[in-house]
């Protein structure tokens, strides 16, 4: 009885110790990854990445027909919708855009202006640098004063619609021209800044209506007191802004 007891208690603990032992494969040994990942290898998310805002302003602006301060959203790599705000009344050229005849005062002695727009940008990647080509709309509300202090001083407002094509060249400068540090904040900046150089190109269709400021002038004038406009519309630009 003793020597059964004793040999299923045997087989008990053989089959314990069986379980409890890993099988050794005959195969390759398990393949060691480097702790390290080439750096010209990226992973789908990473490589796919791209930023999809970005932020400019035309300073050139100033001394045309006003900056301009444009926002941008990335669908994709290459297209873009853009959003921005022209400050007509701080653009030292704007006065030439509202000139009346010289027996009508000429330059406006007061302006005010400001347009609101946007549209598609298609941008071309060329390496680090991109080409950009897009159709832009805008709305603008201006109101001029002639004559002022005079007996036949007069305003007009004008609300205009331009349609134009912004086309040229985005240079990412950054990583070329600033120094590199290992930072987070300077690499942001090498990563993100960058330069436009372009033109903006086309036409304006100005809504505008007149009136005299002083009670009784102009009461032998007989012109019409409003009326449509079309003229050429064009600007240089110059900007700085940050992609992130």
């Amino acid at each position: 009885m003793m020597k059964k007891v004793l040999i299923m208690t045997l087989l008990v603990l053989a089959s314990l110790l069986a379980r409890g032992e890993e099988p050794r494969s005959s195969g390759p040994a398990q393949q060691n990854y480097p702790g390290k990942v080439s750096k010209n290898y990226k992973s789908k998310s990473v490589a796919s990445s791209f930023p999809k805002w970005a932020v400019h302003s035309n300073l050139l602006g100033f001394v045309q027909f006003g900056p301009v301060l444009s926002v941008e959203y990335g669908f994709t790599r290459n297209l873009a919708l853009n959003a921005h705000a022209r400050f007509s009344s701080v653009g030292a050229l704007t006065p030439i855009l509202y000139q009346a005849d010289i027996d009508r005062g000429g330059r406006p002695d007061q302006f005010s202006g400001i347009a609101f727009g946007g549209g598609p940008m298609w941008f071309f990647k060329t390496k680090k640098d991109k080409a950009y080509v897009g159709l832009l709309f805008e709305y603008e509300m201006a109101d001029a004063l002639y004559m002022e202090d005079y007996v036949n001083e007069w305003s007009r407002d004008n609300r205009k619609m331009i349609m134009m094509l912004n086309s040229g060249y985005r240079f990412r400068f950054g990583q070329k021209v600033l120094p590199g540090s290992g930072r987070k904040f300077d690499q942001f900046i090498r990563e993100s800044l960058f330069l436009n150089t372009g033109i903006y190109l086309g036409a304006e269709r100005n809504k505008y209506n007149w009136h005299y400021t002083q009670p009784g002038a102009g009461e032998g004038d007989l012109s019409p007191r409003e009326g449509t406009e079309i003229k050429p519309f064009g600007m240089l630009e110059v900007s700085v802004g940050m992609e992130f």
